[in-house]
């Protein structure tokens, strides 16, 4: 009787502990489940913030002015890009790297081996050079004569002015002696007529007039402001700035495009968009392998 009451009492111990057991250990495997599934979230998690890190990193580099002196040139260019492109790969594991996305890699930068060449566009830019020394004389040659023919004008406008002076004084003294003769017999002649003097000043007063136009004019040829108006029957001074101007424009955009060529500005600019379109649809699994995965406890 006392052993089978005693076997009771040890498998009614033995089936209460066995029925604890089995609830730790289930909720140890919940636990692991549920950290896995968080694990395998964070890590894509990881690998997404790597592939964004890494597009925003080529569009950038896709819109890098590089040196013409001697500074960051293509070559350093191309190490920065082989640089950014090596460190995504580490990160995201090589086995994910497909023979297809090496390839396609490959080709997108193929173009930026050889340097486009730049030999015509320079013989553009000297002659358009050339051509915009040769409109800065054409202008300044208009300049130096509008600026004598003012000094000239100026020059005849004095002249005038002291002419006109001296004809009135010496209508002023023809008249001072008329009146004084008026005292004397009516016998006396009446002394020098005043018709010539007066016939010369309206003659200086209206060349006096037109002089003060000329000059007028004169000065809005200097400040480009007059065209034909300058009274030379023409309008070469607007013309040889129009001229200057277009040959300055081709100039700029001569040396605009002989920068392109040579920073392979486009070609640049399209070899980082297809790789970035080729990481934009990978698709990546599993931790980053350049930086290790949580190992599970």
């Amino acid at each position: 009787m006392s052993f089978g009451s005693e076997t009771g009492r040890t498998r009614s111990g033995t089936k209460g502990f066995s029925s604890k057991q089995k609830k730790l250990k289930r909720k140890k495997q919940d636990y692991h489940v549920h950290r896995r599934g968080h694990l395998q979230e964070a890590q894509q998690l990881d690998l997404e913030e790597v592939r964004a890190r890494t597009i925003l990193a080529l569009d950038r580099l896709g819109h890098q002015v590089l040196s013409t002196e001697g500074g960051y040139d293509l070559q350093d260019w191309m190490k920065s890009l082989d640089s950014l492109l090596d460190d995504f790969q580490e990160k995201v594991g090589a086995d994910q790297i497909t023979e297809e996305f090496r390839a396609r890699r490959q080709a997108a930068v193929l173009p930026l081996a050889s340097p486009a060449a730049v030999g015509d566009t320079d013989v553009e830019i000297e002659n358009a050079t050339q051509e915009e020394v040769a409109a800065r004389a054409a202008l300044a040659e208009l300049e130096k004569k509008a600026a004598e023919k003012l000094a000239s004008l100026r020059d005849e406008r004095d002249a005038c002015g002291r002419d006109l002076k001296l004809e009135k004084e010496r209508l002023d003294e023809i008249r001072e002696a008329k009146q004084s003769r008026q005292f004397f017999s009516r016998l006396v002649r009446a002394g020098p007529s005043t018709e010539q003097p007066e016939k010369r000043i309206e003659e200086l007063e209206a060349k006096l007039s037109r002089l003060e136009e000329e000059i007028d004019r004169s000065r809005k040829v200097r400040s480009a402001l007059a065209s034909s108006s300058a009274g030379e029957g023409h309008s070469a001074y607007p013309e040889a700035e129009q001229r200057l101007e277009d040959a300055r424009d081709k100039l700029i955009s001569l040396q605009e495009a002989r920068k392109d060529k040579i920073q392979l500005t486009k070609e640049r600019e399209a070899a980082t968009k297809t790789i970035s379109e080729l990481i934009s649809s990978m698709t990546l699994e599993g931790p980053p392998s350049g930086r290790g995965a949580v190992q599970e406890q």
